[in-house]
């Protein structure tokens, strides 16, 4: 039976400080708050604005390992909503933790790390750096405290508390990872892997470009109007089939109508006075010397009535061959004065067809005739339809749309679809390395920039 100790020989008993309940409460309603954040960004923005509920400080920078290269990157600071990386402060604070034994939490002076004028304006020059710890016992995050003064021993001891559950909280929201690093690679897997880029920049590819397209006729007739006046209506509805000499226009013909007849009736008029001239010029010799005016006055009239005769019949115009009837709609037609030479519609073999694309003018690109092209069409995105390029134009023009863009038109290869059909037209130019092809639009911005 083991004896009882020595009353003049026991070790004194050593009194310890009881915490304060209600620092306490506080440690644990922070560490119940923590653990309800939803993301790491919610969890940093906690972490660095509700801290000095545990432990007082004037500001508070919280940093994660950075994912490239060595050092910290702070991505959290109490009082500011946006991180400016690119302020001075914040990368003296990088520079400074950078340069610490930064797996052990410590007090230290900022101006003894790091000799900047950002750092010597800084009202709050005692830092302490507290790491957070991951599974491995690598500390992959950490906290920057700014006060006027160093931390005690309690609040250091809290503190420790605190970083502890913000590991345990920021592991459970990233799975494990909390930091996706890039891998790093030695001398022999860097020389293959730029090996493989030479490859990869220098491996022909083809130069491509997405343009609008529509397909239209290829060699359509177009009706204009044949003198300035007003279309009563059009005989035929917008892509019907017609037939050679079948009405399709008619216009108002009150105007040509008295026209011909006013035509009609000097021509008369000048014929009776030719007429009456030949007759009296037999009795009188005076009469036989104004033959001759009366005469070109004759002609003249009669040349009047022929062009009048002429329009009058113009007033209805057919179609001059079988085909389809396009134009946009009665309603922007009927009623409307248009003057000569103004293009109403169109007669279009619905077989022969044409796609005619709009190349903008920063895609431009070397195209001969022959190269391929391939369209999807808005009424079938599912397949692509064959062409080849036969011509383009020298010189871009706007479109409808306010865009500069090159003339480009192809021919159908296959089935013809149906005409005004809209969809993408891809086209290939020449081979050129895979390096120029994706460097391409941002040289050339570039130089635009630069005006070079």
């Amino acid at each position: 039976m083991a004896s009882l100790p020595d009353p003049q020989k026991a070790v004194p008993l050593i009194r310890v400080a009881q915490p304060d309940p209600s620092s306490l409460a506080a440690l644990l309603q922070f560490e119940g708050d923590l653990r309800r954040q939803a993301s790491v960004n919610e969890l940093v923005y906690f972490v660095a604005n509700e801290s000095r509920r545990i432990v007082p400080y004037d500001q508070l920078f919280v940093l994660r390992e950075a994912r490239i290269g060595e050092g910290f990157h702070i991505i959290g600071a109490s009082s500011i909503a946006l991180v400016d990386r690119n302020a001075p402060l914040i990368h003296a604070i990088e520079t400074v933790v950078e340069k610490l034994a930064s797996d052990s939490p410590q007090n230290f002076e900022a101006v003894a790390y790091f000799d900047d004028p950002a750092v010597a304006e800084y009202p709050f020059q005692t830092w302490y750096w507290q790491p957070v710890v991951g599974k491995e016992g690598k500390p992959f995050a950490g906290l920057i405290l700014a006060r006027a003064g160093p931390l005690r021993e309690a609040e250091t001891v809290r503190l420790t508390r605190m970083a502890e559950t913000i590991g345990h909280s920021w592991l459970a929201l990233t799975g494990g990872k909390p930091v996706m690093r890039l891998p790093k690679f030695d001398s022999k897997k860097q020389r293959w892997i730029a090996v493989a880029l030479v490859i990869v920049a220098l491996f022909p590819v083809r130069m491509t470009a997405l343009a609008p397209v529509e397909v239209v006729s290829a060699r359509p007739y177009v009706i204009s109007a044949p003198y300035a006046g007003v279309i009563q209506r059009i005989e035929v509805a917008p892509n019907a089939l017609v037939k050679a000499g079948q009405p399709v226009l008619t216009f108002e013909d009150i105007k040509v109508r008295n026209e011909l007849q006013q035509a009609t009736e000097k021509l008369a008029v000048a014929r009776a006075k030719v007429e009456r001239a030949t007759s009296a010029s037999f009795a009188k010799a005076d009469e036989a010397r104004d033959i001759g005016t009366l005469q070109a006055e004759y002609d003249l009239a009669k040349a009047d009535y022929a062009y009048a005769r002429d329009i009058m019949g113009k007033s209805q115009i057919a179609a001059p061959r079988s085909g389809m009837a396009i134009y946009s709609d009665r309603r922007d037609w009927e009623g409307r004065a248009v003057n000569v030479g103004d293009p109403i519609l169109q007669i279009a073999n619905p077989k022969d067809i044409a796609y005619r694309i709009d190349l903008p003018t920063k895609e431009q690109m070397t195209l001969k005739p022959g190269a391929p092209v391939k369209v999807w069409l808005d009424a079938q995105p599912l397949w692509s339809l064959d062409g080849i390029i036969e011509q383009a134009s020298y010189q871009a023009r706007p479109t409808a749309e306010g865009i500069l863009a090159f003339a480009v038109s192809a021919k159908p290869l296959g089935d013809a679809p149906r005409i005004g059909s809209r969809g993408t037209a891809k086209l290939y130019g020449q081979w050129v390395p895979f390096a120029y092809s994706l460097f391409k639009r941002p040289i050339s911005s570039m130089r635009q920039y630069l005006g070079l």
